[in-house]
């Protein structure tokens, strides 16, 4: 049984991502949908009713949820064809000033949920299979008043970069996806009140992006930066030191 499968599947991007391999990706038999809200799941699979879509609601900011979703896969052994690794939790304010569960939650979701997904999702993919990582380009350099949040990017970043050389011997292809802003439920538009000038930076189309994503991680791209303003800065970070980076992060984010 040939699979794609997407977590954060409930809105934002990786609702887009569904409605992108729905149209794009006849092949598939079926789509797996990850995410915590069971009834946005079982939403996406009633509008969508002629294509197989299993919603799985499952937190993967908790540990339980790994071994829920491993004895799903021993018990239906599906061929992944498209892996989306989508979850992501974001909050944004002064490091001392945030909640400790929102801290924790960071990690548990962007580092540990990733690295989980991944690790149990690989054995079932084969040659030809592919797998998105979605980043963020607070990944390129340290952001203040996004301190957990961008340090937790990086991870993801690394992390995708380094399974894709793993995996090249094997014909499998991960891509790491590092978009900027996005109208999403996460982050809807001019929702940051502290820093308003996120809300002046670009917002990209999320169709655009999960279409150019998934062409991209087919042909083997390692690395995808939607947007001309977020290539120039992912430039940027790359030939201006880190500290003086870090200056200029801290005013525009």
């Amino acid at each position: 049984m040939r699979i794609a499968i997407v977590t954060g599947a409930s809105s934002g991007l990786g609702l887009e991502f569904i409605k992108t391999l729905i149209n794009k990706y006849k092949d598939l038999q079926e789509i797996w949908v990850i995410a915590r809200r069971k009834e946005r799941l079982v939403q996406i699979a009633d509008k969508y009713k002629d294509v197989n879509i299993r919603p799985v609601s499952i937190d993967l900011g908790k540990d339980k949820s790994y071994t829920e979703l491993e004895q799903i896969l021993q018990k239906e052994k599906p061929e992944i064809q498209i892996l989306i690794n989508n979850a992501g939790y974001e909050r944004i304010g002064y490091f001392k000033d945030m909640d400790m569960s929102d801290i924790i939650s960071i990690i548990n979701v962007n580092i540990k949920g990733i690295t989980a997904i991944n690790r149990l999702c690989l054995p079932y993919m084969k040659k030809g299979s592919f797998g998105i990582i979605t980043g963020s380009i607070s990944c390129f350099s340290p952001i203040p008043n996004q301190a957990v949040y961008s340090a937790s990017k990086e991870y993801t970043y690394y992390l995708g970069k380094a399974l894709r050389e793993e995996l090249q011997k094997e014909g499998i292809n991960i891509l790491t996806l590092c978009p900027g802003n996005m109208d999403t439920e996460m982050n809807p538009r001019g929702s940051i009140k502290h820093s308003p000038q996120i809300n002046m930076l670009p917002f990209l189309d999320m169709k655009v992006v999960t279409e150019r994503a998934l062409e991209k991680a087919e042909k083997g791209k390692a690395v995808y930066t939607p947007g001309g303003f977020y290539k120039f800065y992912r430039i940027c970070s790359k030939i201006i030191p880190s500290a003086f980076m870090v200056k200029i992060t801290k005013k525009f984010f």
